[in-house]
């Protein structure tokens, strides 16, 4: 199970997309801050102040098992948070 990425505007406009399926072995498990809330199954919206929770997440993914797709989803969640009213989006299946 993985999802869509992707960084968007306000008004829902795409801005970057990670260009595979992004998908993790739950490591991290209920110990995450706001990784643990990605709804497999739907869509989740992360806004710029929740970023620095949602990087140490990702980076702490990334040290159990390096991906390049992490990777890029660690470098949109900077974007987001570097830029105001812009969101990260995990779209489920």
């Amino acid at each position: 199970m993985g999802w869509t990425v992707i960084l968007e505007s306000q008004i829902r406009k795409e801005i970057s997309i990670v260009d595979a399926e992004w998908a993790f072995d739950d490591s991290l498990g209920k110990s995450s801050k706001l990784v643990k809330y990605l709804d497999p199954y739907g869509d989740t919206i992360f806004n710029g102040l929740q970023m620095d929770d949602l990087i140490t997440d990702l980076e702490k993914l990334q040290e159990l098992n390096y991906n390049e797709i992490t990777t890029k989803v660690i470098e949109l969640a900077f974007e987001c948070k570097a830029n105001p009213h812009i969101y990260l989006v995990f779209y489920g299946d």
